[in-house]
């Protein structure tokens, strides 16, 4: 690591603790102070006063506001998230870390299929830029981000899975060959968004005058566009491809529910209708800490890459 970055990323480090201690407490507040409970749900008609007290007493939802917020920090330090008032009181992390893998493993494919294509055709359609491809490609793949998704997968499954038979829509893992359109549904919509960033990047970067310099050199057009624009265009990427990173693990919930993936998405939406506290804060908490993260790891890759940032870290 450079000198000079290890203090700053330390400092980065020691300032999310703040902030996610900042966020649990609203977070807590919010949901004790908002209307329904979950005593109230998981009794339903059965109902009763008697009953109630005796689980809010269990729970300690009967305590002060204060006195519940510090007892979960105190388990929060032990590594115990609570127990699922939905799921027979398993443990929070029993209910959601299977779902965050199984979100994250679609997540994580689908975000490398959107940049591995967006990328190229940014750069193609920014080399394309005053001909007719340029306004084609681009126009192609936002009619594609237009449609929306709830209206895109029955279609798709009627056409793949029940005329042609190419697929099935059994759920049989992550790694079955059935995965191919959930996650093809995932990523091709995002595609747009990345290739008219990556685009716009590219012709900022073709105006610079190292660009000009390196074709008055008389280098190989194919060598300028990928030693000098591509990889220069790339910098700004770095922010959207770390900003999109807590995405990965945050679920799709049309996907999930068209699928029956048993994915975080469907879980989140659950928890919150019912309500369910402790799962509701835990995703919370931890969809809050992989976005500091995803932050500071994007400055961190900015202070490696532009020694302009490297010294403006070093002397702060």
């Amino acid at each position: 690591m450079p000198p000079g970055l290890s203090a700053y990323l330390i400092r980065r480090l020691l300032w999310t603790i703040p902030v996610l201690f900042a966020i649990s407490f609203i977070v807590f507040t919010i949901l004790r102070l908002a209307p329904g409970d979950p005593v109230d749900t998981l009794l339903g008609q059965r109902y009763t006063e008697e009953t109630a007290a005796r689980l809010r007493a269990k729970y300690g939802y009967d305590r002060p506001l204060l006195v519940q917020y510090g007892k979960y920090l105190s388990n929060l330090m032990r590594g115990d998230l609570g127990v699922s008032t939905r799921h027979a009181d398993f443990t929070v992390s029993e209910v959601i870390w299977p779902k965050i893998k199984v979100s994250s493993q679609l997540g994580a494919m689908a975000l490398v299929i959107t940049f591995a294509i967006g990328i190229p055709v940014g750069v193609y359609a920014a080399l394309a830029r005053g001909t007719p491809l340029d306004p084609l490609t681009i126009g192609f793949w936002l009619a594609i981000d237009a449609v929306p998704v709830f209206v895109a997968i029955p279609i798709l499954q009627w056409v793949l899975a029940v005329k042609l038979g190419w697929v099935r829509l059994a759920w049989e893992g992550v790694w079955s060959p059935n995965i191919i359109l959930p996650v093809l549904i995932m990523s091709l919509p995002g595609v747009a968004g990345v290739a008219r960033f990556t685009r716009a990047s590219v012709i900022s970067v073709m105006s610079e005058d190292y660009v000009r310099t390196a074709r008055a050199k008389g280098l190989p057009e194919r060598l300028v566009v990928w030693r000098h624009i591509a990889r220069n265009a790339m910098l700004p990427l770095i922010t959207v491809i770390g900003l999109s990173l807590p995405g990965i693990a945050g679920g799709a919930l049309f996907v999930e529910l068209y699928f029956g993936i048993p994915g975080i998405a469907r879980e989140a939406l659950e928890a919150v209708l019912a309500p369910d506290f402790d799962v509701v804060l835990a995703l919370v908490l931890f969809g809050s800490l992989l976005f500091v993260l995803a932050n500071i790891l994007v400055d961190v890759s900015y202070a490696i890459i532009d020694p302009r940032v490297r010294v403006q870290a070093q002397r702060g």
